[in-house]
């Protein structure tokens, strides 16, 4: 990571993150996953996990690379320890707290949190 990006981490006490998860019902059981998503899978981390809020896209089209999911997911953190909110989901999600669905193929999942690291760059007025 270039020092300038690592020196404006460091100086953010409130991290402001976004956990993005891409992936890819079943076949053949596409409502039953999409149900899940919307109504148990998305309430149940931004409520249990304390988030800002989530929202899901479905692609439109691809311009680049090879990835496979056509959904995409973003979870929007704001914490002081990263690493204490992805220890929290797996608890939640070991203990039972979180409802599994196996209606998503977890074989085509991709999930990563990422950390802002500069403002949102706006139109010029």
């Amino acid at each position: 990571m270039p020092n300038a990006a690592r020196d404006f981490i460091e100086e953010d006490v409130m991290a402001n993150l976004k956990l993005v998860a891409l992936t890819t019902p079943q076949p053949g059981r596409e409502q039953e996953y999409h149900d899940w998503y919307n109504n148990v899978h998305l309430p149940e981390l931004v409520n249990q996990l304390g988030m800002a809020g989530a929202t899901r896209y479905e692609l439109v089209t691809k311009l680049m690379g090879a990835d496979t999911n056509q959904f995409l997911a973003i979870y929007d953190i704001e914490a002081d320890d990263p690493m204490a909110v992805l220890g929290r989901m797996g608890e939640a999600a070991q203990s039972g707290k979180l409802t599994q669905s196996d209606a998503q193929d977890f074989g085509t999942c991709y999930t990563a949190l990422f950390r802002q690291i500069g403002e949102r760059v706006m139109p010029d007025a």
